[in-house]
């Protein structure tokens, strides 16, 4: 059945990061984890569960989500409690029991854990996702809380969680116990840990409910390695979980390996998650949205419905949806929404269908019911429907305008290659929205959106060569890339190209080619071109 539609919050919140993964037997004293903000994409990293997620009834899921920051007599870290907010968000999201804790001292940390173990005994899988400071002792990992001292040995032992606590509170799960460990960094207690080395044991106080298969423990480096510190909102290891953990269809092994390998490339190959324990030879998704969700439907879904006749967008058409498409502006909007509605009934697990839905509600300006539709078809896996979201934050449309959000949701399209998406980032660096002013990123980002085939790229990678700004200044150059832009329909290209004909720019001027680009580009629908036609007619008079 599906969840109802959670609050647009937690959607916000449960796309939030990218990278990040790696570390186990840490068997040579404090181990560090610099953390390092991968991007969303998808995303967020992608993707694709985030509001209404399918749940089965049969599984029991619950989860311990910890992130500790604040540290009260050491440096504060900077992305454990983002990471544990927005981990617990998705976990939440796909149906789980989550129980989230940020800035934790050691008896929360510990009531916390023996309450997950009481729920793990009636659960088919159980988490622990722990992100903050930990510490290594004779061949054993320690958890470490907020409030932890060391002023004293005995105080000291209280003070430290061991990880074996934390696999007991999972391992009572019928299917799977895990723990995400995310906790290996630089840690300033060590002076003070290197005093009472030997003196800390396990500390099994937490025995599960039932006696269950071991867990697994999934570290963010590999033995002797530490984790990249990063800069931004999210580690490098809590990025890649957030964007694999919505990958629909993804079996627990191959979720591994996909986090594994996105945080080798976020990290320049500098970090390798690794994973240690033992799998049943079952298949296990994390995602409640497994092969039986994803099932199509009996009918044949890839021939045009009328819902695409009426509400297909041009960027859809261009990547192989089966109708030709219609700008927001151009829908029906009455048999648009009579169409896709009884689309969306007849097929509710196709994407674009409510991403269609979501455009129809849309042209009708119902911005509430348009927000839902592209909030489910986005969990169905339709990156287009988020970045529709990210439009409506950054103009305002219908939500309170948000250029931070926007430029998250774009980040986490972006990441799935979508053109549109990277353009909206670079016009975003370019102006400064929500971001600080920065041409070569925005550069960067037309470059990467025109290398997708994108012409309104292309045509705004030229106007910064032309410029020089972000890249080196060079009329020539911006020229020929206007040339590929207007070849491409890019009205605004053929402006521009109109414009270095009629005035010699980077080439031979040409007022007749001029008149003739301005003239297609007018049939194209640009008003400026219009209204530089009728200049140069009366100009020409004179």
């Amino acid at each position: 059945m599906l969840l109802a539609l959670r609050t647009n919050e937690i959607f916000y919140n449960l796309l939030k990061a990218k990278r990040a993964l790696s570390d186990r037997h840490f068997k040579h004293g404090i181990s560090r984890n610099r953390r390092s903000i991968g991007l969303r994409l998808c995303l967020l990293t992608l993707l694709f569960l985030a509001f209404g997620t399918l749940n089965s009834a049969a599984e029991n899921r619950v989860a311990l989500v910890i992130g500790n920051s604040n540290y009260k007599n050491v440096a504060r870290l900077s992305t454990p409690a983002n990471d544990a907010k927005d981990i617990a968000a998705v976990l939440e999201g796909l149906g789980y029991d989550v129980i989230l804790r940020r800035d934790v001292g050691s008896e929360d940390l510990q009531a916390s854990l023996r309450k997950l173990a009481e729920k793990s005994g009636e659960s088919d899988i159980a988490i622990v996702y722990y992100a903050g400071y930990a510490a290594s002792s004779k061949g054993e990992m320690y958890l470490i809380p907020v409030d932890a001292e060391f002023a004293a040995q005995k105080s000291s032992r209280r003070e430290m969680i061991s990880l074996h606590t934390a696999t007991s509170a999972v391992s009572g799960a019928r299917s799977l116990g895990l723990v995400l460990f995310d906790g290996m960094r630089e840690n300033p207690f060590e002076a003070k840990l290197e005093q009472y080395e030997g003196t800390f044991g396990s500390d099994a106080t937490l025995e599960p409910t039932k006696t269950g298969r071991s867990a697994s423990i999934f570290f963010a480096a590999e033995p002797g390695k530490f984790a990249e510190e990063g800069n931004g909102r999210n580690s490098p290891f809590a990025s890649a979980i957030l964007k694999y953990l919505l990958q629909p269809n993804l079996e627990i092994s191959f979720f591994f390996r996909s986090v594994r390998d996105d945080v080798r490339r976020s990290t320049g190959q500098k970090q390798t998650p690794y994973m240690y324990g033992q799998l049943s030879g079952a298949k296990v998704f994390l995602s409640t949205r497994t092969q039986e969700n994803l099932r199509e439907p009996d009918r044949d879904t890839s021939k045009t419905n009328l819902c695409d006749e009426l509400a297909t967008d041009p960027e859809g058409a261009k990547t192989g949806q089966p109708a030709h498409g219609l700008k927001v502006d151009d829908i029906k909007v009455s048999d648009a929404l009579n169409a896709c509605s009884e689309a969306v009934n007849q097929f509710p697990e196709i994407d674009r269908f409510h991403y269609q839905l979501g455009r129809a509600f849309f042209a009708a300006r119902n911005y509430s019911s348009a927000l839902l539709s592209y909030k489910r078809a986005f969990e169905l896996g339709n990156i287009p429907a988020l970045y529709a979201l990210g439009e409506m934050y950054e103009k305002g449309t219908g939500v309170d305008k948000d250029p931070a959000r926007a430029r998250f949701y774009y980040e986490t399209a972006s990441e799935m290659n979508f053109p549109p998406a990277i353009l909206s980032l670079g016009i975003l660096y370019e102006q400064g929205s929500g971001v600080a002013r920065k041409p070569e990123m925005a550069y960067r980002f037309y470059k990467r959106a025109a290398d997708l085939g994108s012409p309104r790229a292309i045509n705004m990678m030229a106007q910064l060569t032309e410029k020089g700004l972000g890249t080196a200044r060079d009329a020539k150059q911006a020229r020929g890339l206007y040339e590929r832009g207007a070849a491409l329909g890019d009205s605004a290209a053929m402006l521009n190209l109109a414009r270095c004909f009629a005035d010699g720019i980077g080439g031979r001027k040409d007022v007749s080619e001029a008149r003739q680009l301005l003239e297609k580009a007018s049939l194209s629908g640009s008003v400026e071109a219009r209204e530089l036609l009728a200049r140069l007619g009366k100009s020409k008079g004179k």
